[in-house]
């Protein structure tokens, strides 16, 4: 090519633009026409031409495939009842956020998103003056179409109440306040919004929330205030949510508790973890996967070191456990796995039977500080051999002394709804199987009152996942026994489990009047419930060297169950 005709082609580039855009400004169809009235468009299946303003760019790998346009100021009907925004799917690079396009394309609903499918290019029509964000606030209106893929912010912090799906599709709920179960309005469409990451891609590598991005020292757990939270009002998958233009920062609620404080001298600490499924295979390496929990032998050590460092950071002396493999009392099985991990001076009760189910209740002490008190003892009768996890009692003394407290551990049937049927399917609030629960609380106090008392007892605990919310008929039945939740582990503020959104509280330490009297202190150590599953042990979902990079051998999330734990003085 000679020199001139190089000139000449980089003068006719440089014309390019303003050729293309030579028709801005003049016969297109506005926006709020596209979006009409109601849920859908008036115009769906028609070719029209619009112009607007890119509010956000959802574009590029792993993006939305598009970008989103809004009406300038001169174009806008002042209608409330129209949107004046527009998603529009397109493979053009061309133009940015806060320049005018005007880009010609079929109008569709695509899952009940109004939106455009470009036909060509975006036509520039230059810069133009970026809309200002529409305030919303909770509860959120009862219909959102009229700010459909319209700029949007909240003017308040805003709570991550569930933060499950974070790291698998880049998504946390939001809410005004974080709640607790069973607020019927903790999830309801007016209360909740999802805060998307700009992207479709599954397992993304990096995980921009929290500023700079999630990794193991730097969680975003539930509770999280964020602000501000600006973006675009997006809908997909059946559910509203705000494409971010910006990420919000953290304002509060994130930090992690500290470890619990060493129990007093002379108090004996008993806890209840709940430790999500601790199934070793065989034992000696291989046997992966398993029936539940980790699939091969690198989950099982990863598992097994959180696992430790939570029980070993509740400086506890009695752990009662649920959910361990039901695979017997030998060095092989899961239970003595767990226990020759903890270290040196640990030692668990051998059940006279832990049932039929495929998980156990186990537990597991310290040998320098107490002992066992007499013989163990299970009950594998009636709603227990079938459906509850089979009890396991123990009394343990303090090394040296006579006082012994009775330690009973349970995991009852869980809420779930499989294979349920007649009176154990939902009634309200409390969920499938609320009458085996029920039936399990009374047939445990009837089995406790005849076991023998020595004269040297000087309390009773029962303990456990109960699978049950405070209120609930289990709870009053066993309260009824005299069997309640001690000052320490009281009050509606309480939670150890995360479920949809809503916190609660499902694991007990439950004390008759005698060991209630020697209470000195207790808590909930909230390690598991508000962090995100993505910081468990699993390698599965996760993109090469995401996991490591989440992963930390420290006790977070090392459960979905915080452990609860109770100081008496014998």
């Amino acid at each position: 090519m000679t020199r001139n005709a190089c000139r000449l082609f980089a003068l006719m580039a440089g014309l390019m633009p303003a050729i293309a855009s030579a028709q801005c400004g003049t016969g297109f169809t506005p926006i709020s026409s596209i979006q009409g009235s109601d849920d859908e468009s008036p115009l769906a299946g028609r070719t029209v031409t619009v112009e607007g303003i890119i509010t956000l760019d959802g574009r590029g790998e792993d993006g939305l495939g598009g970008i989103y346009l809004e009406s300038a100021a001169a174009d806008r009907d002042h209608d409330a009842r129209t949107s004046e925004g527009l998603y529009i799917y397109t493979r053009s690079r061309a133009g940015a956020v806060g320049e005018r396009v005007r880009v010609r394309g079929r109008i569709k609903e695509y899952y009940g998103l109004t939106e455009m499918a470009a036909n060509g290019d975006l036509d520039v029509c230059g810069r133009g003056e970026l809309p200002a964000a529409i305030s919303l606030a909770f509860p959120l209106p009862a219909s959102l179409e009229s700010r459909e893929s319209m700029r949007v912010r909240f003017d308040d912090p805003l709570v991550v109440i569930d933060n499950h799906d974070l790291a698998r599709y880049g998504i946390v709920s939001l809410a005004p306040q974080d709640a607790f179960f069973p607020d019927p309005g903790a999830r309801s469409e007016r209360n909740t919004l999802l805060l998307d990451d700009r992207r479709l891609a599954q397992n993304p590598a990096i995980l921009p929330l929290p500023v700079p991005g999630l990794s193991a020292g730097r969680s975003l757990r539930a509770g999280s205030r964020l602000a501000p939270v600006q973006g675009v009002l997006d809908f997909r998958y059946d559910q509203w949510r705000i494409q971010p233009d910006r990420w919000p920062a953290v304002v509060g609620g994130h930090e992690r508790p500290p470890t619990p404080p060493a129990r007093a001298d002379g108090a004996i600490r008993v806890a209840s973890f709940n430790v999500l499924n601790f199934f070793n295979g065989d034992g000696r390496g291989g046997g992966f996967p398993t029936a539940r929990g980790a699939d091969t032998l690198d989950e099982m050590e990863r598992q097994r070191a959180k696992l430790v460092s939570a029980i070993l950071g509740l400086h506890v002396d009695v752990v009662g456990l649920m959910e361990i493999e039901n695979d017997g009392h030998g060095r092989d099985s899961a239970l003595a796995d767990l226990t020759r991990a903890l270290g040196d001076g640990w030692d668990y009760v051998r059940a006279p039977d832990a049932g039929g189910d495929a998980i156990r209740v186990a537990l597991v002490y310290r040998t320098d500080r107490v002992e066992p008190a007499g013989s163990p003892a299970s009950l594998t009768d009636g709603v227990f051999g079938r459906y509850s996890r089979a009890p396991l009692l123990q009394d343990f003394r303090r090394i040296g002394q006579d006082r012994r407290i009775r330690v009973v551990v349970n995991h009852f049937k869980s809420r779930s709804c499989r294979n349920a049927s007649g009176a154990n399917q939902a009634q309200g609030s409390e969920g499938c199987y609320a009458p085996v629960r029920e039936a399990s609380a009374t047939t445990l106090l009837d089995w406790l009152a005849r076991r023998p008392q020595p004269s040297s007892l000087a309390g009773t605990l029962v303990l456990g996942d109960l699978n049950t919310y405070a209120g609930e008929r289990p709870l009053q039945r066993l309260a009824s026994g005299g069997l309640q939740r001690p000052a320490p582990l009281a009050g509606d503020q309480r939670y150890s489990y995360r479920y949809f959104g809503a916190r609660g509280l499902l694991d007990y330490i439950l004390a008759d009047a005698s060991a209630r009297d020697r209470v000195s202190g207790g808590g909930i150590w909230h390690i598991n419930a508000d962090e995100p599953p993505a910081l468990d042990y699993n390698l599965e979902y996760h993109p090469p060297g995401r996991a490591e990079r989440l992963y930390s051998e420290g006790p977070w999330r090392a459960s979905d169950h915080d452990p609860v734990y109770l100081d008496l003085t014998l």
